[in-house]
Formats: C-alpha cells, sequence, structure tokens
C-alpha cells in the first residue's frame, strides 16, 4: 500500500492552521506560501479536509481556514480517510477460482483465508492511526515563523 504524499500535506495544514494566533482564519496563499505548495493543489486538498468535517471555509476580507474541531479530536485516522478514503484496502476479484476451478468450496475458503488476514492488518492499522490526535504534535509555545 502506498500513501498519497497528501496525507502528509494534509496533515501539516491542519498543523498550520492549528498554530495559528488566536485561530483566526488562515488564507490558502499563506498555506500555500508557508507549505511550498501550488495554490491549486492546496485547495483540493483543503475541499477533501472540508468534506471530511476537519475544517471549515469562511468567507470574506477576513475569511480563511480554520479548524472544525479541536486538535485533540482529530486523529490522523479522520485525516487519512478524508485524503485516502474509508474504503477496505483489499478488494477480491474471485481470481482464487481459477486456482481451484473444480473446487469451488476450497477456492472461497482459501480467498476468506487471504481476507481475513487483511481485515485484522488493516483493523490495526486504522486503530493504530485514530489513538494519535493532531494534539500530540501541537506545541503549546510555538516560536513565530
Amino acid at each position: 500500500m502506498k500513501i498519497k504524499g497528501s496525507l502528509e500535506q494534509a496533515v501539516c495544514i491542519l498543523l498550520v492552521i492549528a498554530h495559528t494566533k488566536g485561530h483566526a482564519p488562515v488564507k490558502s496563499y499563506t498555506l500555500s506560501e508557508r507549505l511550498g505548495l501550488s495554490d491549486s493543489y492546496l485547495k483540493k486538498i483543503m475541499r477533501q479536509l472540508v468534506v471530511a468535517g476537519l475544517v471549515d471555509s469562511e468567507a470574506g476580507k477576513k475569511g480563511g481556514f480554520v479548524l472544525k474541531r479541536a486538535p485533540k479530536n482529530i486523529s490522523l485516522l479522520d485525516v487519512f480517510e478524508a485524503i485516502e478514503s474509508t474504503a477496505p484496502f483489499l478488494s477480491t476479484t474471485n481470481l482464487v477460482d481459477k486456482v481451484f476451478p473444480k473446487e469451488k468450496m476450497i477456492a472461497h475458503e482459501k480467498e476468506q483465508q487471504i481476507i481475513s488476514v487483511f481485515t485484522r492488518a488493516e483493523q490495526a492499522y486504522r486503530q493504530s492511526l485514530s489513538q494519535f490526535t493532531l494534539d500530540h504534535v501541537v506545541a503549546e509555545d510555538l516560536p513565530d515563523s
């Protein structure tokens, strides 16, 4: 499994917003400049974060992006699912039926064993991500940067 680079970028975007003094809205161009991302690419990521309910977009001259939830209530799983999706890691095509063409029962049993291993691995992965929140890496007294 390869994780998209936009996942790292999404986490960093959320951290920049979380560190903003007075929780003031952060403009997209400010985020783009700070992180070295193109404005169009950043807006694509921001759209995913808005749809996932992790950030709000405030319109107007003083608008920008703000966290919709406190950092302690945003887990890495939330960010992962916003960027990567909530779909299961494994989807099968019943190809194993071609391995055991005359033994459909055996094919189904073997496929279920494989699915079970991947499902347990995915559950452990998601559980681990759910335990780590942005609050774990938000610095209380971050110097101006």
